[in-house]
């Protein structure tokens, strides 16, 4: 039987989409077109294929939230798709030594991986998770939003000319930040417990897990079905160590990637602070580590990634999380 599949390299910007089709099994270029990024040119995108969508594979690169709207219309049509890091675009072009950089170019190397590579179609986030990432994400922004006044507040207390009223608009400005975040903290909860108490429970059993990093990763990965593997899910958080080694002149490690979930990241690295403390395998990791001369932000980076194998392991196999498991084997 032949396969007839048809891939679709979407290049996604704030205002359009370019897009390649190509044949799986001939690898033939069907089409090379830019559309709106809107509805009515996702619309316009599916059209020609419209006798074929249950052919289709969209493949396309995570784009911050210019792809959301997107892959929501993709996934209320019941069209497979799947969403790269865009770092693995990037290698396989090295690797092709693809020179040309165009968002048309781009879009055609995306289809040719999505040809070469069959990337695993993408389990959609369900309507609960949706709601608290939105939450999430905004909390996030006001908190910093809410530092940063406070940090206003200390250094105008520096001045000699300040004024009762300029004080007074700071500080109620703070207030503000502190009434909504907690509305938004409440608002998460409530979410968590309706619909992921269980989850959340086993979470925040594993010592250095707290509210904040067990309803982020309850937004952000959900049940885990997108990753075979913890170090995938390391990956996509972005908290792998990143290495530079080249013959006997150049080996030294250089932090994290920082390719991946930024909000997840920094949620692990505070979690692998804590864990490096209290959880009995993250602390022997940790002393480890140190003892071979590692560096502290190397050692919980590793840490990081250790807490993640926890984690996995309790969420994708419905394990519950034992203190001491373990303890005397290597880890």
């Amino acid at each position: 039987m032949k396969d007839n599949k048809i891939v679709l390299g979407c290049d996604l910007s704030k205002d359009k989409i370019d897009i390649a089709s190509i044949e799986k099994q001939s690898s033939k270029i069907l089409s090379e077109t830019t559309e709106t990024n809107n509805l009515k040119g996702f619309k316009n995108i599916i059209k020609p294929f419209s006798s074929k969508v249950g052919e289709l594979h969209v493949v396309l690169e995570a784009t911050g939230n210019y792809h959301i709207k997107f892959t929501d219309f993709l996934e209320k049509e019941n069209i497979k798709f799947s969403i790269v890091n865009p770092l693995r675009i990037k290698r396989f072009a090295q690797m092709k030594m693809l020179r040309l950089k165009t968002d048309k170019a781009d879009a055609m190397i995306i289809a040719q991986y999505g040809i070469e590579q069959t990337p695993k179609p993408h389990k959609p986030l369900t309507t609960p998770q949706k709601e608290l990432k939105a939450l999430g994400t905004v909390r996030n922004h006001l908190i910093k939003q809410r530092t940063m006044t406070k940090n206003l507040l200390h250094s105008h207390n520096l001045l000699t000319d300040t004024t009762k009223e300029s004080v007074s608009a700071i500080i109620s400005t703070i207030k503000t930040f502190n009434v909504e975040i907690k509305k938004l903290d409440d608002k998460i909860e409530a979410l968590i417990k309706e619909h992921y108490n269980d989850t959340y429970s086993k979470l925040l059993s594993i010592k250095g897990i707290g509210p904040k990093t067990a309803s982020g990763t309850i937004a952000h990965l959900g049940d885990l079905g997108n990753f075979e593997s913890y170090k995938q899910m390391a990956s996509f958080i972005g908290i792998t160590p990143a290495i530079r080694q080249s013959g006997k002149s150049l080996n030294k490690t250089t932090g994290i990637t920082k390719q991946g979930n930024a909000n997840l990241r920094t949620l692990f690295y505070l979690a692998a602070l804590s864990a490096s403390r209290s959880n009995l395998a993250c602390i022997n990791l940790y002393n480890r580590l140190i003892l071979k001369g590692k560096q502290k932000k190397t050692a919980l980076i590793a840490v990081a990634n250790k807490l993640i194998k926890q984690l996995f392991a309790i969420i994708k196999f419905n394990r519950t999380y034992i203190y001491n498991y373990n303890i005397n084997l290597v880890s």
